[in-house]
């Protein structure tokens, strides 16, 4: 099997990277401008969450188009989704049972 690339396969690869692109630019577009023009207004937990969902998303977007992930069979996208899962719970409990015991040490 040969490691070329038929011209179509190469208008198509390169059709997929800049249309990746553009989502991506307009996601971060969007980012900037909530921040600028209603940062201030909403509340910090509104903005936090969308700051996290549109990277979360982006994030995604990025593994799934430019590391191909989005083409490969499910088993293998379970493979590193789960792990990955739980890596974040670990995180996540981790940190709010640190918060909890700094609470019971070190009370106001």
């Amino acid at each position: 099997m040969s490691g070329h690339m038929t011209d179509e396969q190469y208008k198509s690869a390169v059709k997929a990277v800049w249309s990746a692109t553009i989502i991506l630019s307009i996601v971060t577009v969007v980012e900037v401008v909530v921040a600028l023009a209603v940062g201030h207004i909403l509340p910090k937990i509104i903005l936090n969450s969308f700051f996290v969902l549109a990277s979360v998303a982006k994030a995604f977007f990025i593994v799934g188009e430019f590391m191909h992930l989005k083409y490969e069979k499910r088993a293998f996208m379970l493979t590193l989704g789960v792990p990955l899962a739980f890596l974040v719970w670990a995180i996540i409990a981790l940190a709010v049972e640190g918060h909890y015991w700094n609470i019971l040490n070190y009370p106001k």
